[in-house]
């Protein structure tokens, strides 16, 4: 089976070589391009915890002092290597979806004895800091990556595309999708996706693609995306 996802590259590298291993062909198009954002340095000794839902916001951070005290929560097991990688110890890891780690956090941690750092890129699919506030914990919010569509389209994609010889296509976020669609019809390759399924993150993400020929349109959950293929 052919499988194209649709990530950053260091946000796919854990996926990437799992279905490799197990005899698939993998590409991987970053759709988005990832953009720094200059922030102050962060005092991490004002903090207790820090979520990241992304592997990206790790990788953005250009200085890291003071985080052996920290309670690391990570979406998934790609953002919680990255974390590792770069020292922090504490890592608590989800089941790769939001809804799991904002439930593992609220189970886990007093709201009166904790204060959360959020670091996060510019656009995300939920809206983190509405729901923990509203359960009443301290939490800050800081945006230290954004995304760009990238132009350098892989055009041996683009063929395999055209000769439909991609099975399934792994879509993780509304912009993407948006960027896909042009991509698409850009191209002219939207007759030729009859034999492909499209597997997305959310109904919200489908509905953007869903005017398409796909063979079948799912919806998975993030970290479940082997199950999806059955």
């Amino acid at each position: 089976m052919h499988i194209l996802f649709t990530k950053s590259q260091n946000s796919s590298e854990i996926l990437v070589n799992k279905f490799t291993s197990k005899g698939h062909k993998v590409s991987n198009f970053s759709i988005l391009n990832i953009k720094p954002i200059t922030i102050p340095d962060i005092d991490f000794r004002n903090f207790s915890s820090l979520i990241f839902t992304s592997s990206n916001a790790i990788y953005n951070l250009k200085k890291i002092n003071n985080i052996n005290h920290l309670k690391c929560f990570c979406v998934g097991e790609q953002t919680a290597a990255a974390a590792k990688k770069i020292g922090f110890l504490n890592v608590q890891i989800a089941g790769g979806n939001y809804s799991e780690l904002r439930e593992l956090i609220f189970k886990t941690c007093e709201k009166t004895k904790e204060k959360f750092i959020y670091i996060r890129g510019e656009f995300v699919a939920n809206d983190l800091e509405k729901d923990f506030k509203e359960k009443g914990y301290v939490l800050e919010s800081i945006i230290n990556y954004t995304t760009e569509p990238n132009s350098n389209i892989d055009q041996k994609l683009i063929e395999d595309l055209k000769n439909k010889l991609v099975d399934v296509i792994f879509v993780y976020s509304k912009r993407t999708a948006d960027q896909l669609l042009k991509i698409i019809l850009n191209h002219k390759i939207a007759n030729d996706l009859e034999n492909c399924t499209l597997n997305c993150i959310s109904i919200n993400v489908a509905n953007t693609l869903k005017r398409l020929k796909w063979k079948k349109i799912k919806i998975f959950s993030s970290g479940e995306e082997e199950l999806s293929l059955l």
